[in-house]
């Protein structure tokens, strides 16, 4: 007892760590968190019998690709919740067709499921089996942050601020907590490789050698680490890295070769056994292969300058990114971090003047050291393993910064080392104290971006400006509307808001557009969404109630001006996309009319800003022409600015496409029809262009859209936005 008083730090860690978990878990609608859905289809799939995925399941079973990923944290939430009858899984899960998935600056729809009834308290069936699974989750995390200060504790002994700010900084990191309080096979892999480095940094710490029970230990949490996630893997590296440390110490082939042979004997069948079945039956270890089947891997690797234009979106997910990639926080937050993270990298890269500064000064007690260099060696070597994983996964996909949390206490130690190197070794304790309560009130405060992203909007106290008691179908009426203005110009946004009314319950979730429809009955801008900006199905609608459903509309850069736009508004079955039918022809009710006028910039035309590589804008551009018929020629005027003065002569290409991908038109011509190559370009200068689309005489009618890009014929063409797609500029009407 009385060493527990002693580390009574952690023990109060701790129990904020679970009680700002709970808090998470409450707070973030089920299922809003990356994958979380399929990951508890896959819990569920167990739990109702399926057994452990095959290849052919790929496809049509509800897991997505998480059936690929090994199946130890699967089979213990499945064991939790196994006795949970989950036949109300279908009105639980109700999928968001119109989610904004990863825009952090979407209008609404940042939930990938529709909230209502099922899912809300007291929970029962799906619901409950699904938040008790999150409890799993969040008891993994806290073993997580013990592992952390356990591991503090080893490489410091008797450091008591050390460790606890090393767990502080673990336990109260929003993002942390946020994936502890989901269904995440992540937080297994978490949990395991925190409590292996526990181990490892026990071991490396000791004066005499390890007993043979001790490798079996680590040789076993790395094989369920294999077993929770691939990124588990990794574990074996590290396991066998302390085998290899202490042979050399002890200057034994003997005891290498016998701890190696335990090492194994341990290790295959722990986590071993899932990749033998995959090589036996299906000739893919790794199952990667059915993951790819419905997740492909991307066509290009990456750039190094798209990763480092993806690496502050990275780092921000290692903080406070919620949702699916689209619910971001503050930016003072993330400065916060960053700041955090560079005063303790720069503690660790001084370390040895700025002790010697502090002797010098009589700054007291001798900073800490590490138990073993050889521990300090590790947790950097590790760090860079799981940091050298994510780069690989970046090769086929998109990666996130949960991804770098198997090295989230690595981290942690060795910040909150650097930290401490500023400060004499009297003011650890009230600074660490200090630290993990600024972290605490930083991990309290955070939950509120989730609370805004998935609120209801409030009941309705403004009345609609426009009244119209429009009926859309049997028992829908649009009783008016608001608008924000009646004048604006491309780029801007307009704020709409509609008022519905049921007369009758509805069994159907209905969608609503909103088109922005030129004079040529063009589509200029559109906003399709559940009511509520995807928080009021109207499934859930009351019969009598008014509901207010606001939308934002973006008209874009490109759109034509000088014109008058019509407001289009309507119903929809997203299944079928059958609209509700109205008083008016076309499935639809005409709002107000809006007045978009032109932008002017520098005296060029349709001013916009479409960078290529870097290396050339596209500041403007006009068409002679928004309507034309078969064999008659649409010219377009472009005008560009050098960013720098480009080293090739670029081809610019025009296309008319008629959708989806259809080119009846096209022209290349260096700029100005070769008069004026890029290679001759000074920066900041502005070049006028003109290339001209004439359309066979069998185009069919219909909208065209038109397109340009620039390319060189030896290296391809010069991306945007990463993108090698050509930019779309506008539409016109074949007639």
């Amino acid at each position: 007892m009385k060493r527990w008083r002693f580390h009574w730090p952690i023990l109060a860690i701790l129990a904020l760590f679970l009680l700002l978990g709970a808090g998470y878990s409450v707070i973030n609608p089920l299922f809003e968190s990356p994958d979380e859905v399929w990951h508890y289809e896959y819990v569920r799939w167990l739990t109702e019998g399926h057994g452990l995925p095959r290849p052919e399941d790929v496809g049509h079973a509800p897991w997505h690709q998480e059936g690929s990923q090994p199946p130890l944290y699967y089979l213990l939430a499945a064991g939790v919740t196994a006795g949970i009858p989950t036949d109300n899984a279908d009105q639980v899960i109700r999928y968001n067709p119109h989610v904004a998935m990863g825009q952090g600056d979407a209008f609404g729809n940042k939930n990938v499921i529709v909230h209502g009834r099922p899912d809300a308290w007291p929970w029962r069936g799906a619901a409950l089996a699904a938040h008790i699974a999150r409890f799993l989750s969040l008891l993994l995390g806290a073993i997580t942050v013990l592992a952390v200060y356990g591991a503090a504790w080893a490489v410091f002994p008797g450091n008591r601020a050390l460790a606890a700010g090393a767990a502080a900084l673990t336990a109260f990191n929003p993002q942390f907590i946020f994936l502890s309080a989901a269904v995440n096979n992540d937080n297994l892999v978490v949990t395991l490789a925190a409590l292996t480095i526990w181990l490892v940094m026990r071991l490396l710490g000791r004066k005499e050698p390890p007993r043979a029970r001790h490798f079996l230990l680590l040789v076993l949490l790395a094989g369920l680490a294999a077993a929770s996630k691939l990124s588990g893997l990794a574990a074996a590296g590290l396991a066998g890295l302390t085998i290899l440390i202490w042979a050399w110490r002890t200057r034994s082939i003997k005891d290498f070769l016998v701890w190696s042979l335990l090492a194994a004997a341990v290790a295959i069948p722990a986590g071993g056994w899932w990749y033998a079945r995959n090589a036996i039956f299906y000739h893919d270890p790794l199952f990667l292969k059915a993951m790819f089947d419905i997740l492909p891997r991307r066509a290009q690797p990456p750039t190094l300058q798209e990763l480092l234009a993806r690496a502050p979106g990275v780092w921000r997910s290692f903080w406070a990114v919620f949702g699916w990639f689209n619910v971001v926080v503050d930016s003072w937050l993330y400065a916060v971090y960053t700041g955090l993270t560079l005063a303790g990298l720069a503690g660790l890269l001084i370390i040895w003047p700025l002790r010697l500064w502090r002797a010098r000064e009589g700054g007291g007690a001798a900073p800490p050291t590490p138990a073993s260099r050889a521990q300090f060696g590790v947790l950097v070597i590790w760090i860079g393993v799981i940091f050298l994983a994510l780069l690989q996964w970046a090769q086929m996909r998109y990666p996130q910064g949960r991804l770098l949390f198997p090295a989230l206490g690595a981290f942690a130690i060795l910040i909150v080392f650097g930290l401490s190197n500023w400060l004499p070794r009297r003011w650890h304790g009230p600074a660490a104290a200090g630290f993990a309560a600024a972290l605490l009130l930083i991990a309290f405060i955070a939950p509120r971006w989730i609370v805004a992203a998935y609120a209801p909007p409030p009941p309705v106290s403004p009345q609609p400006r426009v009244t119209l008691n429009a009926r859309l179908g049997d028992h829908i009426t649009l009783a008016g509307y608001s608008l924000d203005r009646e004048r604006a110009r491309p780029g801007d946004d307009l704020l709409l808001t509609l008022f519905w009314r049921t007369d009758a319950p509805l069994e159907r979730d209905y969608s609503v557009f909103v088109h922005l429809v030129d004079d040529l009955d063009i589509i200029q801008a559109q906003h399709d969404t559940y009511p509520g900006a995807g928080a009021l199905p109207t499934s859930d609608w009351r019969p009598g109630e008014l509901i207010a459903d606001a939308h934002r509309i973006h008209i874009p850069e490109t759109a034509p001006a000088p014109g008058l736009y019509h407001l289009r508004v309507g119903l929809y079955d997203y299944a079928t996309g059958t609209r509700l039918p109205t008083g008016e022809p076309g499935d639809f009710v005409t709002l107000g009319a809006i007045d978009v006028q032109p932008r002017t910039e520098a005296g060029v035309p349709n001013p916009i800003h479409v960078n290529f590589d870097d290396q050339i804008e596209l500041v403007g551009f006009r068409f002679d022409r928004r309507s034309l018929r078969p064999g008659e020629t649409l010219t377009i005027d472009l005008w560009w600015r050098a960013l720098t003065k480009p080293k090739k002569d670029y081809i610019v290409f025009t296309h008319l496409v008629y959708p989806p991908d259809a080119v009846w038109a096209g022209h290349d011509s260096a700029p100005q029809g070769g008069a004026s190559p890029t290679s001759a370009w000074q920066p900041g200068q502005i070049i006028p262009d003109q290339h001209q689309l004439t359309l066979p005489e069998n185009a069919p009618p219909g909208v065209y859209f038109v397109e340009i890009g620039v390319y060189h014929p030896d290296t391809g063409r010069l991306s945007v936005n990463f993108s090698d797609k050509g930019v779309v500029l506008g539409q016109v009407r074949v007639q």
